[in-house]
């Protein structure tokens, strides 16, 4: 299996059931190498699809080229009882694509209280831990995608349910590319070839309080990056918005109000549920999603209740 993530060659997708009433319970069926057929329901319309019957398996050959096919397809693929250990866990993430160990690592403490990046096991730093509680309420209720702020921005991300709150703790994505269509050939051609500086310093400057030299230290290190704003996805070749609220902070070459302006147009379309999915969580599910072309929000809807959540990214391609 070669190290890049590569697009693979379709194998016979076929839907069920138009696009009209009816369209957000669309069944697809995909053959599994050839062995069976594999059914799942499509989540929303523009976006998610949920797998019911397949086993993620590190030691599946195919495991690679069938996950990426979903993925790219739907974004976001949702793989229900699964109950990886965190073993297995690690193992499915290697066998699809290359991980990642956070920036800001830490295994005692978390940097950020509910925010990665926070290491629960020391023989696997690549794990974060997204965990929630009666004392560290839940702070990811903002759209956004996973480390747009370094100069390769993740491509994927892993998430599994490791305690569910008796209600709540839903996780809701939107589909960017769908976003990016939606808009009129006039604004696209005012976007296009439009960058936006990402920066981390929005969501970690409060972790620094007090340590100005390791603030400095790390801001060498990691310096805001710019990134295109109609970002064409290196795998698929699609167009979608590059930018979200959490780590975009302006348009380059544009003055403030008007980079403020086409920001904040950008950032709300993430706010239409047109181009939403929402997922309920089951212990032992498991989530993987493109960073290029989603952005997600975590519903903090469950205080006091405790919600763990562990995530491994993937790394991607440099980006132009």
């Amino acid at each position: 299996m070669g190290d890049r993530w590569r697009v693979p060659r379709p194998r016979g997708f076929h839907a069920r059931g138009g696009a009209g009433h009816g369209a957000d319970h669309q069944h697809v069926h995909t053959r599994d190498e050839g062995r069976r057929l594999v059914a799942r329901t499509r989540l929303g319309t523009h976006i998610g699809v949920v797998v019911d019957d397949y086993r993620l398996d590190p030691a599946d050959p195919g495991l690679r080229d069938f996950v990426t096919e979903l993925l790219l397809q739907h974004k976001v693929v949702f793989f229900k009882s699964q109950h990886l250990d965190r073993h297995t866990f690690m193992q499915v993430a290697k066998r699809i694509g290359r991980t990642e160990v956070h920036p800001f690592i830490s295994e005692d403490e978390p940097v950020v209280h509910g925010i990665s990046p926070f290491q629960p096991y020391h023989e696997y730093p690549e794990i974060t831990g997204i965990y929630h509680d009666e004392e560290h309420t839940g702070n990811l209720n903002a759209w956004h995608s996973d480390l747009n702020w370094r100069e390769v921005p993740t491509f994927g991300s892993l998430l599994r349910a490791v305690q569910i709150p008796p209600r709540g703790g839903d996780t809701c994505w939107a589909n960017m590319a769908a976003a990016y269509a939606s808009l009129s050939s006039e604004v696209k051609e005012q976007l296009d070839g439009l960058r936006v500086v990402h920066d981390w310093m929005q969501i970690y400057f409060p972790a620094f309080d007090g340590n100005d030299e390791t603030l400095a230290r790390m801001r060498e290190k990691y310096p805001a990056q710019s990134h295109p704003l109609v970002l064409t996805h290196p795998f698929t070749g699609e167009k979608s918005l590059f930018s979200n609220k959490v780590s975009g902070v302006r348009v380059e070459g544009v003055d403030e109000a008007e980079s403020k302006r086409i920001l904040d147009m950008v950032h709300l379309l993430a706010w239409r549920p047109e181009f939403q999915c929402r997922f309920s969580w089951e212990e032992g599910d498991v989530a993987i999603w493109d960073n290029l072309a989603s952005q997600h929000y975590a519903v903090s809807d469950y205080w006091p209740h405790t919600r763990k959540m562990e995530r491994i990214t993937l790394e991607g391609e440099s980006i132009k």
